[in-house]
């Protein structure tokens, strides 16, 4: 398992570096170009993750791949990361520049679990509530759980918000456990 911590420091630096030139877009889509394509070339993932391969070979490969399909800054970057021997980081690397993007963009991430399928306009309408007492941009995810029983649950983050039967059982079976009996 990777650290994300480590995944988080690189690719704070390199939006940084996106945020001084104002290409925030275009280095996220040449990231993802760099992820997507080491994950669908054939033993490239393994290739770059290889401790016995030296550095300097993989820089070649990477420099052959990418050269004329991304920007300068974005392949030295790539490169510094071959360098410092953290190929293994570079999709959660991605990610976390995402995360950064979306955070500057106002953008927020949310997850809609239930017991059935919630339609798109349910969905569209919560995303706007959501959005309208958050003031920030919410993309919902819908994700089905059966054992929710019934209604919804919402998780923004690290916050939680549970309207589901299965957590208003629980609460019921918890009030009725401390009502005294007289």
């Amino acid at each position: 398992m990777l650290n994300k911590s480590v995944a988080r420091r690189y690719a704070e630096a390199f939006f940084s570096i996106a945020q001084e030139h104002e290409k925030v877009d275009a280095y996220q889509e040449e990231l993802e170009l760099v992820a997507k394509t080491i994950e669908e070339v054939e033993n490239l993932s393994e290739y770059l993750g290889h401790l016995i391969i030296p550095a300097q070979e993989k820089k070649d490969v990477i420099n052959k791949i990418f050269a004329e399909q991304i920007s300068p800054i974005t392949l030295n970057f790539l490169l510094m990361i071959i360098d410092k021997r953290r190929e293994a980081y570079i999709g959660a690397i991605v990610e976390e520049f995402k995360e950064l993007a979306d955070i500057s963009r106002n953008i927020a991430k949310a997850e809609l679990f239930s017991a059935q399928e919630v339609s798109e306009d349910n969905v569209k309408t919560l995303a706007e509530q959501l959005s309208a007492s958050t003031g920030k941009t919410v993309y919902l995810k819908q994700t089905i759980d059966p054992s929710l029983i019934g209604g919804i649950k919402i998780r923004i983050g690290d916050q939680i918000i549970d309207g589901t039967v299965a957590k208003k059982l629980e609460m019921l079976k918890l009030k009725l456990l401390q009502t005294k009996l007289s």
